[in-house]
């Protein structure tokens, strides 16, 4: 009997141990999940604070008088898409800045006259280079995509009056000038 009540005993205790482990595992999963909704409550939480702010930077620039695409307004974009003919318009202006943003092998070719080469590869780097002001600035690449990326990537960081030149510099049929050195 008494044997037998050992061998019992011996069993309860595997079968705790094992239930144990078993409970650690089933906590560890929970504090995972845990984490895990923490993380994506915290991410949720700051995409619907960066669209707050992006929704606010619009409100302002209503009421600057500045005027809004539909696409800026259903897109949640500061910066808006002009053509060739609306570029010319600023450059005929003067008070425009302009920011070329295609690779150094694309900007020997020609480059519209006064802009600022800043590779969009090296935008980040340099964004420094590019005044924080009232002023207009007209970003171009090639044909438009990343120039996009360039607008989208300035306007988060808090540089407005952004615009994006479609169709890039393909599209162009203003003066055009040779880089200097």
């Amino acid at each position: 009997m008494a044997i037998a009540a050992l061998i019992l005993a011996v069993l309860a205790l595997f079968l705790a141990l094992a239930a144990r482990g078993k409970a650690g595992a089933f906590e560890q999963r929970i504090e995972d999940a845990e984490r895990d909704a923490r993380r994506r409550a915290e991410n949720v939480a700051a995409e619907v604070e960066g669209e707050l702010t992006t929704l606010r930077r619009l409100l302002v620039e209503l009421s600057a008088g500045r005027p809004l695409t539909e696409d800026q307004i259903l897109e949640g974009r500061l910066w808006r898409d002009v053509d060739t003919a609306a570029a010319k318009a600023l450059l005929d202006g003067g008070d425009v800045r302009l920011i070329d943003v295609r690779t150094p092998g694309e900007v020997a070719a020609g480059m519209i006259p006064g802009a600022l080469h800043i590779p969009v590869d090296d935008l980040e780097a340099r964004r420094s280079e590019i005044p924080r002001d009232d002023r207009t600035t007209l970003v171009y690449c090639a044909a438009g995509m990343r120039s996009a990326a360039a607008c989208e990537y300035l306007s988060s960081k808090g540089f407005a009056n952004l615009l994006n030149l479609e169709g890039g510099f393909q599209s162009w049929n203003g003066p055009v000038e040779r880089p200097t050195a």
